[in-house]
């Protein structure tokens, strides 16, 4: 069996990797942890803020409802209500929903297990079930279940040990793995159970979903609460539309934070290709920026340039020379990102007859590698 032991100096692992670490910083480290935790605010935070602000306020109406003694006069104004948070893989969604439930007053302690927040955040498990689903929650809320329960078990739990913590709103982040399932009727159940989350006569939870685009129609059949519910969309980035705001995205990171001179990377045809290497995600665009910072600091040029941008897409895809987006000559919008590690088989050369008539298992052509290639989405104005 493997031990630790100490180097010939007395220095352990750990102090070595504070050593080493803190050496790193003082050579441009502490401005990149500045990068990293910077956070830029857009006009998706505007709308989120604003959609917050009416759950919240909504929450409110029914809390004065009850304490004047017209609760039974509001009729649907007892039950909660729910807003979704949609967008494709890297939007941004879950790092905007935290800093935005991090930096309200109203939900002061979230995160802290300990404290008296009224919201709770989890994420679905994935094989996401009615039980398993139930489990986080308990878990989120301090209340972990020790054992296999039943699942009408586990969510008289969950119903009983929100009130008990005095949770209000519920996050579920992730919820496109309830809609994997194959299973109608186990979909069928958590769409039911969420619903009487929110219209439970004694504590009704308003809830919080997030996930791909495809959770947008996760009550779109249940009309009671499909006009309860509000939604946010984290649209991908397009060059007509959002070219001003990479340009300050760009500005306020390499400039701002890094203290970087922009060398050719703020005109229209470099945010081309940016846009494109992301995949036109928010998230991502970010994500590559402070990729290429960390490029220029560690080669201490003192400017953010487009080889910086190429070097990093280079790390993040394992592309080929002629196909990285940055540098990439001819149709560069025909590469595809996410096939950086895609590589097409050698030409073979021609053999027997007979033998070429033979199929090859899991072999590819090169003309068919070829075709799938010409095929992609023009992504410069997504």
């Amino acid at each position: 069996m493997d031990t630790i032991t100490t180097s010939h100096d007395g220095e352990d692992p750990v102090s070595r990797m504070r050593r080493l670490q803190s050496e790193r910083r003082s050579r441009g480290g502490d401005v990149m942890a500045g990068v990293l935790s910077a956070y830029i605010t857009t006009p998706r935070d505007t709308a989120l803020e604003a959609e917050l602000d009416g759950l919240i306020d909504s929450f409110l109406l029914t809390q004065e409802a009850a304490s004047s003694g017209t609760a039974r006069q509001v009729g649907r104004l007892r039950e909660g209500r729910s807003l979704t948070v949609t967008g494709q893989s890297g939007a941004g969604k879950t790092r905007t929903l935290e800093r935005h439930f991090h930096r309200r007053e109203e939900f002061a302690g979230y995160g802290d297990p300990d404290s008296d927040c009224v919201l709770v955040s989890v994420t679905t498990p994935s094989p996401c079930t009615l039980r398993l689903l139930g489990n986080e929650i308990l878990a989120a809320i301090g209340s972990p279940v020790e054992r296999r329960l039943d699942e009408n078990v586990v969510w008289d739990m969950v119903h009983r040990n929100l009130a008990l913590r005095g949770v209000r709103f519920l996050h579920i982040d992730e919820l496109q793995h309830v809609l994997q399932s194959r299973n109608p009727v186990e979909i069928g159940k958590v769409q039911d159970t969420l619903k009487r989350l929110m219209q439970n006569k004694d504590w009704p939870v308003w809830l919080i979903l997030s996930g791909l685009p495809e959770i947008g129609r996760f009550f779109a059949q249940d009309e009671q609460v499909w006009r309860r519910s509000r939604h946010v969309v984290f649209g991908d980035l397009t060059l007509e539309g959002d070219a001003d705001l990479v340009r300050r995205l760009l500005t306020d990171y390499g400039k701002g934070k890094a203290k970087l001179t922009l060398d050719g990377v703020t005109d229209e045809p470099f945010i081309a290709r940016l846009l494109h290497a992301a995949l036109g995600r928010f998230g991502i665009v970010i994500e590559i920026i402070q990729d290429a910072i960390r490029e220029s600091l560690r080669k201490e040029t003192g400017t953010l340039a487009v080889t910086h941008f190429a070097d990093a897409y280079k790390a993040r895809t394992g592309c080929q020379p002629e196909a990285n987006v940055f540098t990439a000559q001819g149709d560069w919008w025909l590469i595809r990102p996410q096939e950086g590690l895609v590589r097409e088989e050698p030409q073979e050369e021609d053999g027997d007859e007979e033998e070429d008539d033979k199929p090859r298992r899991g072999r590819k052509s090169r003309k068919a590698g070829k075709s799938r290639k010409t095929q992609p989405r023009d992504r410069r104005n997504p």
